[in-house]
């Protein structure tokens, strides 16, 4: 039996695609687009370990990109990578009458105003652990012990659903019960859920 359910976000609850924010700041920089990604990755482990903030961060990438566009552009293109995953969604609505919801994420702060405002399925989670306001990323244990101790959960009885493997290999090292979620695969999930009770 469950008496939580954890759910992270990307790939989740939503989609995201960080080829479409490459694609719009691109023609804008001074460094070829295939050189982007490999750029951009250490300093978004700064942002979602929250040793880098917003603003910085995208004066960072200006200058490690050679960025020549507007602020604005660079702003919408990195926030704007998200679509909504409808099963999940429809899960959310479903299990949000019955049991207490919970967000465990790495993100960071400019994607977090972004889809918190935007998708109105996160106003059915009574609280959240963020990786860029705890200061640690999954597969990090500590981020398990903070949500169990934040959330007040029993960790035997709290169903946790990631897209990542080491994340969901973390949470059963912690005692959680866990799945593996894929959204090609997202009749494995209800399978998950009847097997625990969930309706």
């Amino acid at each position: 039996m469950v008496d939580s359910i954890v759910f992270d976000i990307g790939n989740v609850l939503l989609r995201f695609d960080f080829g479409l924010a490459i694609g719009k700041v691109a023609p804008f920089c001074s460094v070829a687009p295939e050189a982007i990604p490999g750029l951009l990755e250490p300093l978004k482990i700064e942002l979602e370990t929250g040793r880098l903030r917003g603003e910085p961060f995208l004066a960072e990438v200006t200058r490690v990109l050679g960025y020549g566009g507007s602020p604005e552009l660079l702003r919408k293109a990195w926030q704007e990578i998200f679509s909504p995953i409808d099963a999940t969604h429809q899960l959310v609505e479903r299990w949000s009458r019955t049991h207490p919801l919970y967000l465990l994420s790495n993100t960071n702060d400019l994607h977090a105003e972004y889809f918190l405002d935007r998708y109105s399925v996160f106003a059915k989670f009574k609280d959240r652990v963020f990786s860029h306001e705890v200061g640690v990323m999954k597969p990090d244990l500590g981020i398990y012990t903070r949500a169990e101790e934040q959330f007040g959960l029993a960790p035997e009885r709290t169903l946790f659903i990631d897209d990542l493997k080491p994340n969901v290999e973390a949470a059963a090292k912690a005692g959680w019960q866990v799945h593996h979620y894929s959204e090609h695969a997202h009749d494995a999930l209800l399978a998950k859920a009847r097997d625990l009770g969930l309706s």
